[in-house]
């Protein structure tokens, strides 16, 4: 048999992405080689990756036909040492079946770049099972009446989703990265530039479609059939957080509060419209200087978790209505089967301090993308 596809010679690379929070060492991969199994075709891609914390390391790849102009090479089926989990070593092993992924395909200009990171897009916090007082008695309508809620134990992030992690997905994917330069969009290079902070101009259904890669890298069961957006809950892998699980999140074990630290205004607590602090310098200039902080700046809550107060709204799970909690079951509730829009959270940079109140409940488009909307996963 003769062998007609040909690959070239490496380009090899390694993507430094740190976590933006405590000091560590980059992700290094070298000493890499690639080459067509005889016979078939298969490419046999073998690594060293190294790092410095010995942290478990994201590894995947990009291939290239026009000898490293561009990586756009729609390759997907890889096997071996390749995905979640990596461990530092040497002679790491990776297959490529360069025939299922680009068939009838022939050349000599056939280039692979390896990347490796050391984010933790699966870190979650375990927030425990209880009854909480959710809605406001004084608030708009939709907020009423308050109602007592039993959840079960359930994991939520620390932080929302940053550029950085979204990153990984849409490459991994062969996605689009989200659209820049607009109204009503970040300016061009935000995604790139500004990698721990909060990724943008995600649509619901982009968030979904996230929640259901990190479930399948995680050898996690998907939680939404994307052929028509049904969610089951029964499934064990990451979703976008239910309302209730949202709101029980944000009061952070304070009962009947205002905002995540009680009911003192927000003064420089949180990235809203009306902050002052020192940060300002290092807000993303959306609009008039101002716009998203990275994640994490501000102190966390009673469960350890960031940023449920403004910086950037929340995509949940749960259909919006505003009649919903004269009707919410007292158990874990779902939401309604149908509504206005899907439920957004938690207020943004550049809303007053009503929006980002806990108990705060608006409905959006599930399509829209804006500079003002992302999201973070639940488990």
């Amino acid at each position: 048999m003769k062998i007609k596809y040909g690959l070239g010679i490496l380009l090899s690379m390694s993507l430094i992405i740190t976590s933006g929070f405590a000091q560590n060492y980059n992700p290094v991969i070298d000493t890499v080689h690639v080459a067509q199994v005889a016979g078939t075709f298969l490419v046999d891609i073998r690594y060293t990756v190294s790092d410095g914390d010995n942290d478990p390391l994201i590894v995947y790849c990009h291939v290239s036909s026009d000898s490293g102009k561009t990586f756009v090479v729609p390759a997907t089926t890889f096997t071996g040492e390749y995905g979640f989990n990596i461990q530092q070593g040497i002679n790491k092993h990776i297959m490529w079946d360069a025939g299922k992924d680009f068939p009838e395909q022939f050349g000599t200009k056939y280039r692979v770049k390896l990347t490796a990171s050391d984010l933790n897009l699966t870190k979650i916090v375990t927030v425990q099972s209880a009854t909480f007082s959710m809605g406001d008695s004084t608030g708009p309508d939709d907020q009423q009446p308050r109602h007592d809620v039993f959840l079960n134990q359930y994991n939520i992030a620390p932080f929302t989703v940053t550029n950085a992690e979204y990153k990984i997905f849409c490459e991994m994917t062969n996605r689009s990265f989200p659209h820049e330069g607009n109204a009503n969009e970040p300016p061009q290079g935000y995604f790139l530039n500004y990698p721990s902070y909060p990724v943008v101009g995600v649509s619901w259904f982009d968030a979904v479609r996230y929640c259901n890669w990190l479930s399948k890298m995680d050898g996690l069961s998907a939680c939404y059939d994307t052929t028509n957006w049904s969610f089951d809950h029964t499934k064990t892998g990451y979703h976008l957080p239910t309302e209730a699980q949202w709101e029980r999140a944000a009061r952070g074990n304070l009962a009947r509060m205002l905002y995540p630290w009680g009911n003192d205004s927000p003064g420089t607590r949180c990235n809203y419209r009306d902050y002052d602090g020192n940060l300002i310098s290092s807000m993303a200039n959306f609009a008039e200087g101002r716009g998203t902080l990275p994640v994490g700046q501000f102190p966390q809550n009673g469960l350890g978790l960031y940023d449920m107060a403004g910086n950037v709204w929340e995509w949940c799970n749960d259909w919006y209505r505003d009649n919903y909690y004269a009707q919410s079951p007292a158990q874990n509730p779902y939401g309604p089967t149908s509504g206005d829009g899907r439920v957004v959270r938690g207020g943004s940079w550049n809303k007053s301090a009503f929006y980002i109140r806990c108990a705060t409940r608006q409905g959006t488009t599930p399509a829209t993308k804006n500079y003002e909307t992302g999201f973070r996963i639940a488990r």
